[in-house]
């Protein structure tokens, strides 16, 4: 049974989740056009030290302003102020893998997206989805030969298209 005192030397949560994060969020600015973001896995056997990361995905314009309010809400979890993104930024967003899982998945399927209303539809149904689902439909948009016919069944499944 741990004492109290243990339990107040523990670092607050936000700290832990930036400290054991496995990927990032980086802004792209993008020629005076705003900003886009990029979603990268990074290598938890080399930790700070080692290369930038795997790019996972990256995405700007009318899919990312479809969702804003959720990468906001990723990054407010993971211990940053809204504030912080912006153009400007050039420190990556450290975030928690259950949120990157989500983002990364939102980012495949609304990728090629430009109608709202398609936008919003795919972003209910990936936002509704359990954690084991999340898991799974990443795994199948952002690895192996098929990707882009595995992000088209997955915009068909949860859309009216």
């Amino acid at each position: 049974m741990p004492s109290t005192a243990t339990a107040s030397l523990s670092p607050p949560s936000s700290r832990r989740k930036r400290a054991a994060s496995a990927f990032e969020l980086r802004v792209l600015p993008r020629d005076g056009l705003g900003y886009g973001v990029a979603l990268y896995r990074l290598d938890a056997t080399r930790g700070d030290s080692g290369p930038a990361g795997e790019l996972v995905i990256r995405v700007w314009g009318d899919p990312l302003s479809g969702i804003l309010d959720q990468v906001l809400a990723a990054i407010r979890r993971a211990g940053y102020r809204s504030t912080d993104l912006g153009a400007k930024r050039r420190a990556p967003f450290r975030i928690a893998e259950e949120d990157a899982v989500r983002l990364g998945l939102l980012f495949a399927a609304l990728k090629p997206l430009r109608k709202h209303r398609r936008i919003e539809e795919v972003a209910r149904a990936v936002a509704s989805m359990e954690p084991e689902e999340a898991h799974y439909w990443f795994s199948k948009v952002t690895t192996g030969p098929e990707q882009g016919r595995v992000r088209r069944a997955l915009r068909i499944m949860v859309s009216d298209e």
